[in-house]
């Protein structure tokens, strides 16, 4: 087991590895031509781009690269690189955060970017006004203070471990616009009337078709982007969008279904492909405010009567593998000693038996009072893999009785239904935040619309032990703490966990500069370049 420091020690080494090979690459780079367009298939559009009212990890992918954060997450989840700030430190008891500002960069409408523009985010953030769904991470940040116009201070309550990244979280927001519409509207504003910093800014977005950015030439990295204009092709259905990336409508594509895998790589020489392990795991979730799954020994047999491995077999095609915790392997955190639920339906019949679940009148189905147990399970139109997934697991659950009845909706009205707790069941998934606290997804405090925890999941002694795991700067200390926060909850079993996948990125291979890690697949956009011109 490492611990923290060897593990940032192992991380700059990766930097330095990076900024190297970035050297030696230059003179290719410095070819590197402005123009071209990017089209990039998505399966869903996104639910809003402001970034202080979207909870849809797809939108955060496009608005960072119109917004710009303090610092850039590397891959190692560990250590930052410069962004908007240039430099940052701690003083000596590491309460207080100082990062150094860029000069010289300026909003889409002309305006400096400031120091005062920090100091105005963070206070829209706490403000429970503006119902930012990451208000939890600014916790023991109890002020922000402008030192000059380019200097601004964090002053935090205590020391931990992941201070650098809570004061990060977050893209930094216009002031004047802050002040002129209020904290509590702020979240409503359309990205159409937000001005950005980032490399791109917005073109235009026609709702279900798609999404265009293109450059934007007062970016700070001079030069930068290479691409004139990046299009998000919205396609909700993954058997057209893999049609259309085949014959080079689109460009590229994130999670290519795993069965075409083998066929791009030996067929389509034009493609490459991007694979390696992601923080990405499926799931179907129990509504615990449902009666009928509202016991953990109900949610166990359950999982016990879905065959996980056929599931990760039949669908993936060996891309992914079963999992079995809140985290996934890529997080320092996990723990690999959870043994999987087997799948048993004899069992699994038994324990709903004991609940009070028999077939009372002999046509195959299970009740209770009366009552067939029988439910919704949910999932988003035009996801084949989720629609295979729902399938199987309607004919295994029909094998111990139990009736699911299969919806599927379009992505932004499958969203509202689950955000809302307007559900049974569903069959979801989440790439996970590169920072060891379970708290945004499982703590009793974030269930509601405004929380991430959707399936009303409340466990004290979960909340309490990862919160003291989450504060420890000693990581030797911390994984036993957030191992067994991990084994209670696989427990509890508020989620059947399914697996947990192996990126499946394509992208034509026209399109230079291109590097892609855990974090997005556009993380370095700014950098990818056309070879040959084609605009």
């Amino acid at each position: 087991m490492m611990r923290m420091d060897t593990m940032r020690r192992t991380g700059l080494c990766l930097v330095l590895a990076a900024l190297l090979a970035a050297t030696f690459g230059c003179a290719k780079k410095d070819r590197a031509a402005q123009g071209g367009t990017l089209v990039a298939g998505e399966i869903n559009d996104y639910e809003g781009l402001n970034p202080m009212s979207t909870t849809d990890a797809h939108a955060r992918d496009v608005y960072n690269l119109l917004f710009l954060s303090l610092l850039d997450e590397n891959p190692d989840f560990l250590t930052f690189s410069p962004r908007l700030a240039e430099s940052w430190e701690f003083s000596p008891d590491r309460l207080d955060l100082t990062f150094h500002l860029r000069k010289h960069v300026s909003w889409s409408d002309g305006t400096s970017v400031t120091a005062r523009d920090v100091a105005a985010t963070f206070a829209a953030q706490k403000d429970t006004l503006t119902l930012w769904a990451g208000r939890h991470l600014k916790e023991h940040i109890d002020s922000v203070t402008v030192r000059d116009e380019y200097t601004v201070v964090y002053h935090f309550n205590r020391a931990y471990p992941y201070q650098v990244m809570d004061a990060n979280d977050g893209p930094i927001m216009p002031k004047h616009v802050l002040d002129r519409v209020g904290h509590a509207a702020f979240g409503k504003i359309p990205i159409e009337q937000l001005p950005t910093d980032g490399p791109f800014r917005l073109g235009s977005w026609v709702k279900g078709q798609a999404l265009t950015l293109i450059r934007y030439d007062g970016y700070y990295e001079k030069g930068k982007p290479y691409l004139e204009k990046v299009i998000f092709k919205i396609i909700p259905d993954q058997v057209t969008l893999l049609t259309q990336l085949k014959s080079g409508e689109i460009n590229c594509m994130e999670a290519v279904p795993p069965g075409e895998m083998d066929d791009i790589g030996k067929n389509h020489p034009e493609l490459a492909i991007y694979t390696f392990p992601t923080r990405t795991y499926h799931y179907i979730g129990w509504n615990a405010a449902r009666p009928l799954f509202a016991s953990p020994r109900v949610r166990r047999a359950l999982t016990m009567a879905i065959d996980r491995s056929l599931i990760n077999e039949n669908v993936y095609y060996g891309f992914a593998q079963e999992c079995t915790s809140p985290f996934p392997p890529i997080i320092w955190a996990y723990n690999p000693n959870i043994k999987a639920i087997p799948y048993d339906t004899a069992g699994a019949r038994r324990i709903l038996a004991e609940e009070g679940f028999r077939d009372v009148n002999g046509d195959g189905w299970l009740e209770k009072n009366g009552k067939r147990f029988e439910f919704e399970l949910l999932t988003q139109y035009g996801n084949q893999l989720r629609s295979d997934v729902q399938v199987m697991v309607q004919d295994m659950l029909r094998k111990v009785g139990v009736k699911a009845d299969l919806v599927t909706l379009e992505w932004t009205v499958f969203l509202e239904r689950v955000k809302s707790g307007n559900y049974d069941s569903q069959v979801g998934a989440w790439r996970v935040g590169t920072k060891a606290d379970l708290a945004p997804i499982w703590s009793c405090e974030a269930r509601g619309p405004e929380g991430y925890n959707r399936v009303n999941y409340c466990n004290p002694l979960v909340d309490s032990l990862n919160a003291a795991a989450a504060g420890m700067l000693d990581s030797e200390k911390a994984k036993p703490i957030f191992c067994r926060v991990q084994e209670l909850i696989y427990d509890d079993q508020p989620y059947t966990f399914l697996n947990v996948q192996r990126a499946r990125n394509v992208v034509d291979v026209r399109f230079k500069g291109v590097r892609q890690d855990a974090i997005s697949m556009y993380h370095y956009l700014q950098d990818w370049w056309v070879s040959d011109g084609k605009k």
